[in-house]
């Protein structure tokens, strides 16, 4: 059976002919509609209860927007195909790209991607701003993820899966790319790609927003490799280091040497904070007092080599303050990252 999970908000006027396209593309084969629905005020999921006498469709209906891709693992739970296709309602994925999607499942691929990236896909009538942040996304996700490096069109919302592709994974659905998600933790051999045209919205009106941009960075974000989070946070504590430096150095006249070593420390505690919730997410096995005290031994020579370096470079060289530190901090982080994860979250 093919479980077709559709999430919607506010898509009412397409279901009729969504439904309708949906039968006539899976004909002959084994297939129910799952509609996933925010509570959406237009009343879409009475609509499908009075389309479910004339179509295999069943419905969730949540108590709020709660974003794409928890839609998708809702509707997950209550899918009994054995191959999962995911799309949306707003017909810019045309249904009749599902046999293609079913075919190469059946030929022997793991997750199959409908493409507007790759020969014979496109777009239709997008705008150049649109056009950019679509390929953005992709780059972004190609530089931070190596899983997807080869797929032209990881960012897709309709594509199909076998169902023991997810199984044992443990997914955290974010956003609205939960196909992200998938390429990253799911156990698979074969993608695919197959060409489809990405239609225009004919009703409704688009989610895009800048909420959702944002919400799709974090997402990457999230996905990355630990050194990538690691990193990120040891540029917001640059800017703690800094900044601290600054109120103390220059607005309250404090020596160098001193405010360089408290600088250093508001910063460790600060990194250690973030990358216990975030880059490693408290993967440590001892308290936090007790973590917090490794994270400073396995970061001291890091922290000692950029003491040292920024008093050096003030005292010695006569460089400013603010300079002598941000040198002391490059030269301390090349011996931070791999001490921490050996050593603090191991």
């Amino acid at each position: 059976m093919i479980s077709v999970i559709i999430p919607t908000y506010n898509e009412k006027d397409n279901l009729n002919e969504l439904f309708s396209r949906i039968e006539r593309s899976l004909n002959g084969l084994s297939h129910e509609i799952i509609i996933v629905d925010d509570k959406s005020p237009d009343e879409t999921a009475d609509k499908v209860k009075e389309l479910s006498s004339s179509y295999p469709v069943k419905v969730i209906v949540r108590p709020k927007k709660l974003g794409l891709s928890s839609a998708v693992m809702d509707g997950l739970s209550i899918a009994r195909g054995n191959v999962i296709a995911v799309m949306d309602a707003d017909l810019q994925h045309p249904p009749e790209v599902l046999p293609t999607l079913y075919e190469k499942i059946e030929e022997g691929c793991d997750i199959v991607i409908a493409s507007r990236y790759i020969k014979g896909g496109s777009v239709e009538n997008w705008s150049l701003i649109r056009k950019l942040i679509s390929k953005g996304s992709i780059v972004l996700a190609w530089i931070l993820l190596p899983q997807v490096r080869w797929i032209k069109d990881p960012v897709s919302g309709y594509f199909m899966f076998r169902r023991q592709v997810i199984r044992d994974c443990r997914l955290n659905p974010r956003g609205f790319k939960i196909l992200m998600e998938i390429l990253v933790k799911g156990n698979y051999s074969r993608v695919c790609e197959t060409p489809y045209t990405f239609g225009l919205r004919r009703r409704g009106i688009s989610k895009l927003g800048a909420s959702t941009i944002i919400s799709y960075v974090l997402h990457i974000l999230d996905l990355s490799s630990p050194i990538v989070r690691f990193a990120l946070v040891g540029a917001f504590g640059t800017l703690v280091n800094l900044g601290v430096l600054w109120i103390l150095r220059y607005a309250l006249g404090i020596f160098h040497e001193i405010a360089s070593a408290l600088a250093i420390e508001i910063s460790v505690l600060s990194n250690f904070s973030l990358n216990d919730l975030w880059t490693f997410r408290r993967k440590r096995k001892v308290s936090v007092i007790e973590s917090i005290i490794r994270y400073h031994l396995a970061n001291a020579s890091g922290i000692l080599v950029q003491y040292a370096t920024s008093v050096a470079l003030f005292k010695v060289i006569g460089l400013e303050s603010l300079t002598s530190q941000f040198i002391g901090i490059i030269f301390g982080f090349l011996f931070n990252y791999a001490l921490s994860r050996k050593i603090v979250w191991w």
